[in-house]
């Protein structure tokens, strides 16, 4: 399968994996970076002095929306609109936070 393989294709499959890490690590790194930038200045490490926290199961919007796996596929019979009009997606109130999209941070509320 690999004899007749060149060293651009070599090359161009270690680059695509590179790539491919540094993409699924970007989100750690981040939040390395910024946990040490807040603690430099003086901050809460958890929500940098704003005193809440994003809910992680609605991403702070209070609510989740019933699609399946992936959202970017369209469901048969779905009108496709490519994101300009608002879909017809139904949507329930996350019960994680109570529809408010927040808690309070943790580590500033025991101060």
């Amino acid at each position: 399968m690999f004899e007749n393989i060149t060293a651009s294709e070599i090359a161009g499959y270690s680059v695509g994996a590179l790539l491919l890490s540094a993409t699924i690590s970007a989100s750690k790194l981040d939040s390395f970076v910024s946990i040490s930038q807040r603690s430099s200045l003086g901050m809460c490490k958890r929500c940098g002095d704003l005193k809440m926290i994003a809910c992680s199961k609605c991403k702070g919007s209070g609510l989740i929306k019933q699609r399946g796996p992936f959202d970017f596929i369209t469901a048969v019979g779905e009108k496709q609109d490519f994101g300009l009009k608002a879909t017809s997606a139904s949507s329930s109130s996350c019960m994680n936070c109570r529809a408010r999209g927040h808690f309070s941070c943790p580590e500033c509320s025991n101060e």
